[in-house]
């Protein structure tokens, strides 16, 4: 109930006053609180009272009439535990002085300088042994009296407070606010379970408070986390397409699935399967990571890779309503690390490409034959220049006009022309809405956030809105409710992929347009439909069927296309949650949660009539019959649309016992937890239509034979034989995985100083073997930790604030579903027969499949020391991984010759540090640094494995490896030398793979390949063997600068080389063909191969691409972000009439410098293969904060 009861029970206002008024009552036994609301209704006072008087107050029996209020007051209130004072029209009761000597209940919230409540704070009676906790929104009660009224609060990380507090605090909310201590800031550790104070804490967790997650404008979660943990690494994606993967402490098993490999997700202490990058930043509070076997083995089967908790925020008193808005703008890329050579050289290397080319036939038909033409042979592209040279050579065009048609090819530029007419300049803009309010029953935070996002491909964007709610309410003084849920609606519009490159679609010397900005049409482009089965056409297709009015114009724009096979989606996603909370005595609770996720994706794609590839489809499948001369169409006229929608539900029940009690005047405390959890997680079946002559007004579509289509195809006259077309699937999948697990964990503390802690963890799960020896097999940790900095030796040292050593050894999970305990197979119906009916076998049964098991060894430092100046922490730790899921060789006569079981080992050993330094706090200018640092070796342990070939291991060393060597080693060809501009390399016995004559020239039957395993070379690893990060910040008076430094190394990466087996060669290497010819550095190109050697270049370039000469280091440094931040003055916000105003303005990605030098930015570059792509642009973000 409200401690202070407000009675505003204003019915029918009278205009008479209340002195001339005549007052009749009459009360028989009735309760107190019924004759004040009478009194109020007739009377028009209000009342104020603690609702606390009420409980000890007797009922009222008499019969009043009278003119005087004060008659009524005092006949109703006599004998009661509480007197009464008017003024004006309210009337106020106070206790009387009986009541003054007995116990009344004081309502308090404990918070930090800045408002944020802190759940957990201790609350003892000075005095008393009465001791109480501030709730999960801050919140506490706790009964004084006269004599004993003063309160002790303390909170972990916060300077202890004593204050007084009378009867008259009784009759509001009193806020007692704790101010920081440096030492033990953020020293808090949330495990989803329960709250700890790191003082009581043993295990490796880092939490990183919502004030730096938003230090600086986050694009979102993942990359407000990057350089705030120590530990955390993230495997950068090349290309830029999708989210950054966080990897904690290395590898934990050898699977890819997403689920498998990456950090648990928590939510306000449940798991979701929420991505990191789809949270709005601006509702998290905090952020804790745990690390090792003691902090996350709470989380049993789905900890062994780390876990993530984020806690939302929650409701501040008084009403506060924040306004974020944010503007990013991404410039467009730069070609100038992409190392091009120019138009010019590459027009010239094509022309000799095809001079070299047109050397081995006997005449220029001759040679175009060979590319095929309508019903003539299997076709093959050919570019618009050797089009040209066919046309000068046909007589179609004279020597003068080709040299014309060169020269302005080679002053146009189709990468610049794309850049200008394609890319724009990103732009994202989010506006976040949140309002917070909390009183003594209630607590609320909602938050509204819009996000629209321009990508750099124009015609590309997408649209987001966020809704978040939560409120907690105080039922009773033992029993609260927690209610909320988080929903999310998203759209998306996205171009065909095949038009969001660059290259590949036509040559460097096309244009997109023309000076006066006019379209330049192509009459084909390197671009098959992708509909059928048919491939690219080429200058002679297109030509043959130019004129033709039964086929369509192969004609092609890109501005066009972008417009043509748009795929537009949207997404909806919620979690809802409940939690209810209730205190069955002091320190023991029981707490039961709920949470629900569902998401549904629907996308849709369409292809109209008149779109590129569906021109070239309805070509493709058109037959002609020369005999009669009749045509036969196989598609009809009309668009393509195809579409898709999946869905995911999953839930989790969760009942739990907590106890949290000191004993002992504080010598003993005991934390501990126990309970029960259950977890679905179901993907129902996903739906997939594909239709053709699809009419977009009259939403019709005709209906074709797909068995057919799709597995004879129909006639095609272009490209001879039969063509098929893609339907929809007709196989369909759905998966549902359950679990329930039991759980205990507790932590105890003695004198302040040593703390045991220890955990316990069963999972069941659907998907293992029935064997109770892997069915049953229990999660556990233990901890010890010493706060030496208690010891009274140490509490006389003056520069010594904080020093506590821990010890923990844990054993953790990971749930692997790539083997089940079951036969698994699916049942075939042929399109073309569908009587015939079999079965395809998936997985052969596993009756020991078992978890995943990593037992994690861990010993830390946490520091603090002059005056809390300099603090941090230093971690080292040794992390095995067992019984990992790996395909392994068996014996063939098991029914296998290989299979995935629980059979490999993976093992991570590092140490970590955290430093942080306030230099600087003088007047208005404070300065402080921050220094994190990982180190992590990742060995393979076990894999048994049969050793395969050496191209394998070098295309893909995440699949094959042997034991004891690096996860992800980089393997090389050991490089021999080089002869004339042929390279050869080394064999296993040292010989080498390409002779040479008494002249210099290869020795073509001498040529050779490489394929024992043993002749590699291994350079390393592609993974990080450290990763770090240096943060700044100054502050002066209003203004905040701050910069993120990160920086990762001890891996390799293969360099950017030419391939030497193709001609569709775009980069410097042409450039320097012509300016230095072969070198001992630079290999001769495939233009220039013997007609001899034309055969072994595939081999030697290959070897040349992956050998140890070409393999360097992969370190490198960033200036992740510096932003600037401007507080108005305080006297500015008055006068605007709002708490707060900060303007924010930041760039990402300034500045780099690679180990690897030659403009490689390893972050945007394929490590294995050796393939440069774009680097990521600047970013420029303006930010505006608002408080009310």
């Amino acid at each position: 109930m409200a401690f202070v009861m407000l009675f505003l029970l204003t019915f029918g206002l009278k205009t008479t006053q209340a002195q001339t008024a005549t007052y009749t009552f009459s009360f028989n036994n009735a309760p107190i609180n019924g004759v004040i609301a009478e009194i109020a209704k007739k009377s028009n006072y209000q009342f104020i009272f603690d609702a606390e008087y009420l409980k000890k107050a007797k009922p009222v029996t008499a019969k009043i009439s009278t003119n005087s209020l004060k008659t009524v007051l005092e006949t109703v209130f006599k004998d009661q535990p509480f007197d009464y004072e008017i003024n004006n029209n309210t009337i106020v009761l106070k206790p009387s002085k009986a009541f003054t000597e007995e116990e009344y209940i004081l309502h308090g919230m404990v918070t930090d300088s800045l408002g944020s409540p802190l759940p957990g704070a201790s609350i003892k009676l000075k005095g008393t042994n009465k001791y109480t906790t501030s709730d999960g929104n801050g919140h506490f009660n706790i009964n004084l009296t006269n004599e004993y009224n003063t309160l002790e609060i303390a909170y972990v990380g916060y300077l202890s407070k004593t204050q007084r507090l009378d009867r008259t605090a009784a009759l509001k909310v009193v806020t007692v606010r704790l101010s920081t201590n440096a030492s033990l800031l953020a020293e808090v550790v949330v495990n989803g379970y329960q709250t700890l104070s790191k003082e009581r804490s043993t295990g490796a967790a880092n939490t990183v408070s919502g004030k730096i997650l938003n230090e600086n404008i986050p694009v979102d979660i993942l990359s407000a986390l990057e350089g705030r943990v120590a530990g955390l690494a993230y495997v950068k994606n090349p290309n830029g397409l999708g989210a950054d993967r966080p990897v904690l402490r290395g590898q934990a098993t050898f699977s890819f699935a997403t689920a498998t490999r990456d950090p648990l997700v928590v939510i306000d202490g449940l798991p979701s399967e929420t991505p990191l990058e789809e949270i709005n930043p601006y509702d998290i509070e905090s952020v804790t990571v745990l690390k090792d076997g003691a902090a996350a083995s709470i989380y049993g089967s789905r900890s062994a890779n780390g876990v993530i908790i984020l806690t939302t925020k929650k409701g501040n008193s008084p009403l506060k309503i924040s306004l974020n808005t944010d503007f990013f703008i991404d410039t467009k890329p730069s070609f100038n690390s992409m190392h091009y050579a120019s138009t010019a050289d590459v027009v010239d290397f094509e022309t000799d490409v095809y001079n070299q080319e047109r050397a081995r036939y006997a005449s220029t038909e001759s040679m175009f034959a060979a590319y095929g033409t309508v019903a003539n042979g299997s076709i093959r592209y050919y570019s618009p220049l050797y089009q040209l040279y066919r046309d000068r050579d046909a007589g179609k065009i004279t020597t003068d006009g080709v040299n014309q048609q060169l020269a302005s090819w080679k002053n146009a530029d189709y990468y610049e022309q794309y850049k200008e007419n394609v890319w724009q300049n990103a732009f994202r803009q989010r506006y976040n809405l949140s309002l917070s309010s909390a009183t003594a029953k209630s607590n609320t935070f909602a938050s509204i956030n819009y996000d629209n996002s321009k990508q750099r491909v124009i015609n590309n964007n997408d649209q987001k809105v966020t809704l978040y709610f939560k409120n907690t309410y105080n039922i009773k003084k033992w029993l609260t409710t927690t209610l909320g849920f988080n929903g999310a609606y998203s759209t998306a519009v996205a171009t065909d992929q095949s038009y969001n490159s660059y290259t590949g679609l036509q040559p460097r010397y096309a244009s997109i347009v023309n000076p006066d900005g006019s379209l330049v049409y192509a009459d084909y482009v390197s671009l098959a439909d992708g509909i059928t089965s048919s491939g690219m056409i080429n200058g002679s297709v297109a030509a043959a069927l130019k004129n033709n009015p039964q086929y369509r114009s192969y004609r092609f724009n890109i501005l066009e296309s972008l417009n043509e096979g748009q795929t537009k989606s949207n997404t909806v996603s919620l979690r809802a949650f409940a939690n209810i909370q209730a205190k069955i005595m002091d320190g023991l609770s029981f707490s039961s949660q709920f949470q629900y996720e569902t998401g549904t994706t629907k996308s849709e794609q369409y292809y109209d009539a008149n779109s590129y590839k569906m021109r070239s489809a309805y070509n493709a499948l058109v037959n002609y019959t020369p005999a009669t001369n009749a045509y036969t169409f196989g598609l009809p006229t009309g668009g393509r649309i195809s579409q898709l929608m999946s869905q995911s539900n999953t839930y989790t029940f969760r009942n739990q016992f907590s106890f949290d009690r000191s004993f002992g005047k504080g010598k003993h405390a005991i934390a501990a937890v126990a309970g029960m959890e259950m977890r679905q997680t179901f993907l129902p079946i996903g739906m997939s239509d594909i239709r053709y002559g699809y009419d977009p007004i009259t939403l019709t579509s005709t209906i074709i034979n797909n068995a057919s289509l799709s597995q004879t195809g129909l006639p095609s006259y272009i490209f001879g034989g039969n063509k098929t077309i893609g339907v929809a699937a007709r196989s369909f999948q759905e998966t549902k995985h359950r679990n329930i697990s039991t759980f205990a964990n507790a932590a105890y503390t003695y004198l302040s100083r040593y703390n045991v802690t220890g955990s316990y963890r069963v999972d069941q799960a659907d998907f293992f073997g029935a064997d109770p020896e892997f069915k049953n097999r229990p999660l556990w940790s233990v901890g010890l930790g010493w706060n030496a900095s208690n010891e009274s030796f140490i509490q006389n040292i003056e520069w010594i604030n904080l020093l506590k050593l821990r010890a923990t050894y844990g054993i953790n999970g990971n749930q692997n579903t790539e083997s089940t305990k079951f036969l698994t197979a699916r049942r075939v119906n042929d399109n073309l027969f569908p009587s015939l009916q079999y079965l395809n076998v998936l997985g052969l049964p596993n009756p020991k499949l078992r978890w995943e098991k990593t037992e994690t060894y861990n010993v830390g430092l946490d520091f603090a020391f002059l005056n809390n100046r300099l603090s941090g922490s230093i971690d080292t730790y040794d992390r095995k991984s067992t019984d990992l899921m790996v395909s392994t060789e068996l014996d063939p006569t098991v029914g296998t010759a290989s299979r995935v079981i629980n059979n490999g080992i993976l093992r991570n050993q590092g140490i970590e540090f955290t430093v942080g330094a306030d230099w600087l706090k003088s007047g208005d200018l404070t300065l402080s640094s921050q220094f994190i640092y990982g180190l992590n070796r990742s060995k393979i342990g076990q894999v048994n494995k049969i050793p395969s070939t050496a191209s394998n291991y070098i295309s893909s060393p995440t699949l094959y490896y042997e034991e004891g060597t690096d996860y992800n080693t980089v393997y090389a060809y050991r490089y021999g030398g080089m002869i004339n501009g042929y390279p050869y390399f080394l064999d296993e016995n040292g010989k080498a793979t390409l002779d040479f004559d008494a002249n210099g020239n290869p020795i073509v039957s001498s040529s050779r390949d490489i394929n024992n395993a043993s002749a590699l070379v291994k350079m390393g690893t592609f993974i990080p063997t450290y990763t770090g990060s240096f943060s700044q910040r100054v502050s002066y008076k209003n203004f905040e600068l701050s910069a993120l430094f990160v920086f990762s190394g001890g891996n390799v990466m293969r360099k950017d080389v030419t391939s030497l087996n193709s001609n569709d060669v775009t980069d410097l290497d042409i450039t320097q063909r012509y300016k230095n010819g072969f070198t001992p550095e630079l290999p001769r190109l495939l233009v220039d191969y013997s007609e001899a050697m034309l055969g072994r270049a595939g081999s030697i370039s290959t070897m040349w691409q992956n050998a140890d000469v070409n393999i360097v280091k992969a370190d490198y440094i960033k200036l992740r972000s510096i932003s600037l931040a401007y507080n108005l003055p305080k006297q500015l916000i008055k006068r605007l009439n709002i708490p707060s105003a900060k303007f924010t303005a930041q760039v990402n990605n300034l500045w780099y410098a690679s180990a690897a030098g030659d403009d490689i930015d390893p972050e945007s570059y394929s490590l294995n293969t050796g393939i440069r792509t774009l680097q990521n642009p600047k970013s420029f973000v303006f930010g505006l904060n608002l408080t009310f």
